[in-house]
């Protein structure tokens, strides 16, 4: 997964351990879906659904030279993998009369640079 991607799903963690809800696959199903983005995989926004995170970092430098790959002989399962055209759009209901969905979009959040000291 790319970093962008990572970003997405700590950003989810955090919004909803800050307002008490269990972050769960199917809550975070509701903003994002998962894209092939310049040969990786990651998450973008879902359509319809309103956006949790405004101004997600644009790039991230020298990512790829930490980046690594795991031979599939490593993992102890049998793993489908995705081939690049295989990613379908998924048509899901976006939950907005939950109540973890109002208090997820309520107000969007940005993220800030590394120097940036945040005091809740």
């Amino acid at each position: 997964m790319s970093p962008p991607g990572m970003v997405r799903v700590q950003h989810f963690e955090f919004l909803c351990r800050s307002h008490g809800i269990e972050p769960t696959v199917e809550k975070f199903q509701a903003f994002y879906q998962l894209i092939r983005n310049m040969g990786f995989h990651s998450f973008g926004n879902r359509g319809l659904s309103k956006k949790i995170l405004l101004n997600p970092p644009k790039s991230f430098h020298d990512w790829k030279q930490k980046f690594f790959f795991i031979r599939e002989e490593i993992i102890p399962i049998a793993m489908i993998f995705r081939e690049p055209d295989m990613i379908e759009k998924e048509e899901l209901p976006i939950p907005k009369g939950a109540d973890w969905y109002l208090k997820l979009t309520a107000t969007p959040n940005r993220i800030f640079g590394e120097n940036v000291l945040a005091v809740a």
